[in-house]
């Protein structure tokens, strides 16, 4: 054992594995789904109608539910038993009631019949036969055309069409070639994935006559960072290199990954490109042009809009296309002297909404220093009025009732006192901006969340009628509940409590705080997290687990995108550490735009993610803390990350005489490697610092870095980078390098993590990792 035990931290091997135990089923239950269920309510509305099936969510399985919104019903959509039966039947698998792995469902004709996805294939299932039977379906991502008779797809790197009656098949174009492909997201450069994020990049006229469209031009991108596979898994022993053309653009390449528009007349086959340059891949690298709503047509099938974000993120534009010449117009154009934000960090879609029968637009817009939305005349391109004002955000748009003329909306920080990262529900008219508050309160009502929702296609929070809207109501110290209100905001029924029974005998929910960023004025918000055996007379290491994915803030949700990583700092928590989230000036976009783009005034020229873990606010947090609680103590404080903010590094080599202990997992040790992209986001591309390479000198704690050899998003150069610089100015540190490891989770880098901590921070000797290498979650204790 340690030489430098905390005498409150002294435990006996039984002790620490039991500590390790509950911690490992709260990490495990962030993807495994075994400590909460039913935290978040995805609901699909069927048709036109105001009903809607959701998938409830059991600890040994799941059901799927149909409601009644006008009348609140809320019972089984099918006979689950049955058609478990009837499917296993068909498909010759045999499938349990309570495990349907069904996608897709369509439930218009229900209970007498149904079509779902499931193993692959689209089906019918009949219940006067309770039989299934397998069905004819387009391909996935192939696109159909308005009058259902023809669908573009992609093929060898070129885009072709299908007439579905007579089953021709037709190629549009014929020059695409892997790095100049037609309609296609494959392949981003910022990754440069093979087989990511497929898609067709194309969208039909209202006539059926032309697609709108982007050939996607890599050929003069630089070759990515090679990734060599060490330990091929067919056992050979010549390492080899995968993908090894892949392209990836760095910050400041002349060359970057770019899209051309252009449209296709179907009949002819002939083409017009747009009279514009091509503009860069923007942010999220892996969502396609189209499919992260960056273009759409006019209802005259003539004019196209598409939306241009320049290199560097200082200007964006919105470009008018004359179908038959060629033309551009810019219509509108956003700038800012660091960066203009495109998309939420809460989103993966532009906040842009076409009206094409009124030929208007809604646009999301931070010109006032706060996010907001417009109202534009797609004729001329002025501006007719603004929507929303005032100082607070507009956080998402939940839907848009055209014949009403009215949004409704979510929005954050409207009242004075209330946690400015909640969000409320509002309704508001789109010609006079009268805004209505339907429900708001001191807790977050989640409304299918944007990022979440992409593992949930065609879920939607509001009813296609605008009559009724799904919510829950969360906060990190409480138990969620989804919840049906009509459009007035009254609550019709309580769809789900949240079961949260997995989580370990005699937690202690955490704690969501209010505290003073390092200037002493602006306010900052954090959470709390303790451990289960909990003693306020004890001495507890202090732990700095401020994650910036985890959005939206104060909110329990291990199914909602960011916010599961919630239950991360928690299971250090059970280690024996207080653990704290505090998010900083600069961070994530969810603010106002002073606020989100502060800049780090030790890293002027770097990208923003430098900013985003500014450890000053954070520090100055956690000074508070520790001043208010006597069990925090300040001369044991370490910092981790999970993602690809440099946290931990920003921690131990700007920060040294705060923070003693750090691991760096797969962190943006030089985000000039990353890609184009970063670069972008910062407002500065091309004129970067090595950033933490040029401070290895200043590391005087204990430093683990780890990284996956095989990682595409974020090399394994970059922590090879930062070792050698270490090495060059002579420090001690430490470095797991994982030969299979990609991008991704890995449950041995987390049990590493917290032997680093353990070790080093309460100065005891960690549990042999055999008792803990099985990947069965343990039963709550």
């Amino acid at each position: 054992m340690n030489s430098n035990v905390d005498s409150h931290t002294v435990s006996n091997p039984d002790d620490i594995l039991s500590r390790y135990r509950r911690a490992k089923h709260l990490e495990l239950g962030i993807f495994g789904k075994t400590v909460a269920f039913n935290t978040t309510l995805h609901p699909h509305w069927i048709g036109d109608s105001d009903r809607f099936w959701y998938q409830r969510e059991h600890r040994d399985g799941h059901e799927f539910r149909c409601v009644d919104a006008q009348h609140g019903h809320n019972r089984e959509a099918f006979d689950h038993q049955a058609l478990a039966s009837a499917l296993s039947a068909a498909s010759g698998e045999t499938l349990a009631a309570d495990h349907l792995p069904l996608s897709q469902l369509n439930l218009e004709q229900a209970p007498s019949q149904l079509s779902f996805t499931a193993l692959g294939q689209q089906w019918q299932y009949r219940a006067d036969t309770h039989r299934c039977q397998p069905l004819e379906t387009l391909p996935a991502h192939w696109v159909l055309s308005p009058d259902g008779r023809q669908a573009a797809f992609t093929r060898d790197h070129n885009l072709w069409v299908k007439n579905l009656s007579s089953g021709e098949e037709k190629a549009l174009t014929h020059d695409g070639e892997r790095f100049y492909a037609y309609a296609s997201a494959e392949g981003l450069s910022l990754y440069g994935k093979q087989g990511f994020a497929p898609s067709v990049e194309a969208r039909w006229s209202p006539d059926s006559t032309q697609l709108l469209t982007v050939v996607r031009d890599l050929r003069e991108v630089g070759i990515a960072p090679p990734l060599v596979d060490h330990v091929p898994a067919d056992g050979s022993l010549r390492p080899t290199i995968q993908q090894a053309d892949r392209r990836v653009a760095f910050v400041g390449d002349k060359q970057i990954e770019a899209w051309q528009v252009l449209v296709i007349d179907v009949a002819s086959g002939s083409q017009r490109f747009a009279d514009y340059p091509p503009t860069p891949v923007m942010y999220p690298p892996y969502v396609g042009y189209f499919s992260g709503h960056r273009g759409w047509w006019d209802a005259d099938s003539r004019h196209a809009y598409f939306i241009d974000q320049a290199r560097g993120a200082k200007a964006i534009h919105l470009v008018k296309l004359d179908t038959l010449t060629g033309a551009t117009q810019v219509l509108i154009r956003e700038t800012h002297e660091r960066c203009v934000t495109l998309i939420p960090i809460t989103h993966v879609c532009t906040l842009a909404y076409p009206l094409p029968d009124s030929n208007e637009l809604i646009w999301f817009s931070e010109r006032s220093g706060w996010a907001q939305l417009y109202l534009y005349d797609m004729a001329s391109g002025e501006l007719k009025n603004p929507i929303t004002e005032g100082e607070w955000v507009l956080r998402n748009v939940l839907h848009v009732d055209v014949a009403r003329r009215e949004l409704i909306i979510q929005t954050a920080g409207r009242v004075a006192g209330r946690n400015p990262y909640y969000c409320d529900i509002c309704r508001v008219n789109i010609d006079t901006g009268e805004l209505t508050e339907l429900l708001a309160g001191d807790r977050d009502y989640l409304a299918s969340d944007p990022r979440s929702r992409v593992g949930f296609p065609g879920a939607s929070a509001v009813s296609p009628s605008g009559q009724y809207i799904v919510t829950t109501a969360s906060r990190v110290d409480e138990v969620p509940v989804s919840l049906l209100l009509d459009r007035e905001g009254t609550a019709v029924a309580t769809l789900e409590t949240a079961d949260v029974s997995g989580l370990p005998a005699d937690s202690h929910w955490p704690e969501p705080v209010m505290l003073k960023a390092a200037d002493g004025t602006s306010d900052i918000y954090g959470v709390v997290f303790r451990p289960s055996n909990f003693d306020p007379n004890k001495s507890y290491p202090v732990l700095d687990c401020s994650y910036q994915y985890a959005s939206p803030i104060g909110s329990f949700s291990n199914n909602s995108a960011g916010s599961q990583y919630y239950l991360l700092p928690w299971a250090y928590a059970e280690l024996g550490f207080i653990c704290v989230m505090i998010f900083n000036r600069g961070n994530e976009g969810l603010r106002d735009v002073a606020f989100n783009t502060y800049q780090n005034p030790d890293f002027l020229l770097a990208p923003a993610h430098t900013s985003r873990c500014y450890k000053n606010d954070v520090i100055a947090g956690i000074q508070q803390l520790a001043a208010r609680h006597t069990y925090m103590d300040l001369s044991r404080v370490g910092v981790t990350e999970y993602g690809s903010v440099p946290s931990a590094l920003m921690g131990l080599l700007v920060h040294s005489d705060f923070y003693q202990v750090g691991v760096s997992v797969r962190a943006m040790a030089d985000s000039r490697m990353e890609g184009s992209t970063p670069g972008i986001l910062s407002g500065s591309d091309g004129d970067l610092l090595p950033e933490f390479e040029q401070r290895a000198d200043q590391l005087k704690g204990k430093l683990l870095l780890i990284n996956g050899m095989l990682d595409w998003c974020m090399p394994v150069s970059m922590t090879l980078r930062m070792a050698e610089a270490l090495k060059q100015a002579n420090q001690r540190f430490d470095m797991l390098l994982l030969p299979q490891l990609e991008h991704g989770y890995c449950h041995y880098v987390t049990l590493r993590c917290w032997d680093y901590f353990v070790e080093h921070l309460l100065g005891i000797d960690p549990p042999p990792l055999a008792l803990l290498s099985d990947d069965t979650p343990h039963p709550a204790p």
